[in-house]
């Protein structure tokens, strides 16, 4: 019976952890809805559907400077990008923490002449996070300052 219960109870410290490790991380959004007409990048994120693994993780991040909103990619997480086609009218990304979706946001094509009423960024660039292309084209609250968010990434990059 003490075994059993030593099992039990070592399967959640190893599952609660594991939860705990998973950070920041970012997935391409393969099939969305549209919930507002007047928006155009506006999709439901929790309806959306997002592949399995992230496109970028806690291994890809070097700094996430939480002021300027700008996420410092190590090399390795530079490289995810190399053969990367980013559609001209972007591609759609969740960014989640922990595993709980925080926010929609779009990677920017360089070359796009395409205007972005939501948070974007060009990851292939500096990856600073912004709301609305240009900057006076955006659609509803900026959703970049989330608490939950605001608090790990301080604790995490001592900011």
């Amino acid at each position: 019976m003490k075994r059993n219960l030593f099992y039990v109870l070592l399967f959640f410290i190893g599952f609660n952890l594991y939860a705990q490790k998973s950070g920041i991380e970012f997935f391409i959004v393969k099939h969305y809805k549209n919930v507002n007409s007047d928006c155009k990048y506006c999709f439901d994120l929790e309806t959306a559907k997002m592949e399995s693994v992230p496109i970028i993780n806690e291994e890809d991040i070097k700094h996430f400077n939480w002021k300027n909103q700008q996420i410092i990619l190590t090399e390795k997480g530079k490289h995810k990008f190399t053969d990367m086609k980013i559609p001209l009218s972007g591609l759609p990304i969740v960014m989640t923490l922990n595993g709980r979706k925080i926010y929609s946001l779009w990677f920017w094509n360089v070359f796009s002449s395409f205007g972005c009423d939501r948070v974007f960024t060009f990851p292939t660039i500096d990856f600073k996070i912004q709301f609305g292309l240009p900057k006076n084209y955006s659609f509803g609250t900026d959703p970049r300052f989330n608490k939950k968010l605001r608090e790990y990434v301080v604790s995490k990059y001592n900011q």
